[in-house]
């Protein structure tokens, strides 16, 4: 299901693609090397980044072959989400079943060809009375598993690796089905999310910045691995040069984004029904004596 991991994940995608339009190999569109990640900068490593310098393996301070290096961090605010309205959704499907056999029926024989998947089953309907259900590891143990089990109403039923006959009296029916995943929104949430560009000057900062702002706001509405939708708006940007006597340079672009929570489970395809009929109002009863008998007598 997804999760406020899934919100940054997604935000730090999108910072990267704004960031190295043409890939992580290119240059950046700030012409810089840029470190892109999920959570807060640690202090003495930004520190390290902005001034182009690493620790060496004794631990030493040495310049970076790559010189300064920006910093684009994502980081959900604290104490920011906020009562959304919840929309019950109806079940949806998220995976369908998975079907690798071909099953055809011809009077009373049933042939199967390809590869069986996980869970995949085959059901056969007698009679318009009796129903064989049966899953296996392949189209031969699916056959026969269906044939033993036919073989209770009739004997004469037999199968091969491919083939199923059962001799019905008048009708026989075929459906295939399996096991796919289904969905639906237990919960929808809203929380807001601080993408943060640490740069080393000024221009640095509004090409970072501008680059990862512009990309984010062409999408408002976007769809996370379990198919659920969020929405993505732009809250505010806050400007910093408070640490300017370290040269660090730092711009805020803020994010609200509301998102789902999705349950997720299997559910197999309806291949039969049965249907019990039950008097209500308990056993009927027919007088042993006429009430007109009665009055004649």
């Amino acid at each position: 299901m997804a999760d406020l991991s899934d919100v940054t994940a997604y935000l730090a995608q999108q910072a990267a693609n704004a960031v190295y339009p043409n890939g992580a190999t290119s240059p950046s569109v700030a012409s810089m090397d840029c470190l892109i990640y999920e959570g807060w900068p640690l202090g003495d490593q930004l520190d390290l980044d902005i001034n182009g310098q690493e620790r060496n393996a004794a631990g030493a301070t040495v310049a970076r072959p790559g010189g300064p290096r920006a910093n684009v961090s994502i980081f959900p605010m604290p104490g920011t989400g906020v009562p959304v309205y919840q929309i019950q959704d109806h079940t949806k499907t998220i995976v369908e079943p998975a079907i690798g056999l071909t099953a055809t029926l011809s009077g009373d024989t049933v042939t199967v060809s390809g590869t069986s998947k996980p869970g995949e089953y085959i059901t056969i309907i007698a009679d318009d009375a009796y129903i064989y259900s049966e899953t296996g590891a392949n189209a031969a143990a699916i056959l026969a598993a269906l044939a033993t089990a036919a073989q209770a109403n009739y004997p004469g039923a037999s199968s091969t690796a491919t083939t199923l006959t059962i001799p019905v009296g008048h009708s026989i029916v075929m459906r295939q089905g399996g096991v796919g995943t289904v969905g639906r929104v237990t919960h929808r949430q809203k929380h807001a999310v601080m993408i943060t560009v640490w740069a080393p000057n000024r221009l640095v900062r509004n090409e970072l910045a501008d680059a990862i702002d512009g990309l984010i706001k062409q999408t408002n509405r976007v769809s996370f691995p379990d198919t659920s939708q969020a929405v993505v708006v732009y809250n505010r940007t806050i400007v910093n040069d408070e640490q300017q006597a370290e040269s660090i340079y730092r711009r805020d672009l803020i994010y609200d984004v509301e998102y789902a929570t999705v349950f997720q489970f299997p559910a197999t395809v309806v291949t039969s029904t049965q249907v019990s009929l039950v008097n209500a109002h308990g056993p009927l009863t027919s007088p042993t004596t006429s009430p007109i008998a009665t009055a004649l007598t």
